[in-house]
Formats: structure tokens, C-alpha cells, sequence
């Protein structure tokens, strides 16, 4: 089956068993937040998997299949931290403070990464050689 088909299915796997949870059960808001977590920890573990099985080419294809791991990781933390009973705007404090910070982590390392490429490790010009005398 085709990469994209499958992510795709996930994904539509999770919303519709995270749909099924709403409405479905009975539970109070707490319970189905904790059920919540726990398909979009599933889902990111799924999505990992499947990057590291058969990731992308690089460019935008791989990068929004890692927003896309990231995003469902950063969505069981927030549903884990609001079911905890920290109020709302913490959860989403938190999460946009990880995602923000996660995103110029991934952006420096791929920025150091090109600069290795372009500079080789031990230049050939003798700027750095010492003098012997």
C-alpha cells in the first residue's frame, strides 16, 4: 500500500475511535481526556514507526510527516495535562511552549547539519596549521 494511504488511515482510524469515545460513552470529561491521551500516544508511536520504516524523501513530504508525529505526541501530552485537572490554558501554554521550542531545535540541527555538509571537517588551505619551527 502507498505511504500516504497508509498515514492517512491512521489518522482516520484515531479521529474515528476518538469520535467513537465522545459519543459513545458516558464517561466525564476526565476519562475520555485519559482515553484521548492514550490514541494520540498510540497514533504518534504508530506514525514513528512508520517514519523510521519508510520515511519520505527529504524536503516538505518528511517534514510534515514529523509535524505530523510530533503534533499527535504534542496532542496526548496536552490531553494528559488537561485530565490531570490543570485548567485549560496551562495545557495549551505548555504545549505551545514544547511545540515552539521543539520546532527551533529541529530547525537549528537542520541548519548545524547543512553547515557540516558545506564546511569540510579539516580544510586543505593550512589557515589552521601551526607554523613549525
Amino acid at each position: 500500500m502507498k505511504r500516504g494511504l497508509v498515514w492517512t488511515g491512521v489518522i482516520l482510524a484515531a479521529t474515528v475511535i476518538d469520535l467513537g469515545v465522545h459519543f459513545a460513552t458516558r464517561l466525564e470529561p476526565a476519562g475520555v481526556l485519559w482515553i484521548e491521551a492514550a490514541i494520540f500516544l498510540a497514533v504518534a508511536f504508530v506514525l514513528y514507526r512508520l517514519l523510521r520504516r519508510d520515511p519520505a524523501s527529504p524536503g516538505w513530504r518528511r517534514a510534515v510527516q514529523v509535524v505530523l508525529v510530533a503534533s499527535f505526541l504534542l496532542g496526548a501530552l496536552r490531553s494528559a495535562i488537561w485530565a490531570s485537572g490543570q485548567p485549560v490554558p496551562v495545557a495549551n501554554g505548555t504545549i505551545l511552549g514544547l511545540g515552539v521550542a521543539a520546532w527551533v531545535l529541529w530547525t537549528w540541527r537542520k541548519r548545524s547539519a547543512r553547515r557540516a555538509i558545506r564546511e569540510p571537517a579539516n580544510p586543505s588551505d593550512g589557515s589552521n596549521n601551526r607554523s613549525e619551527s
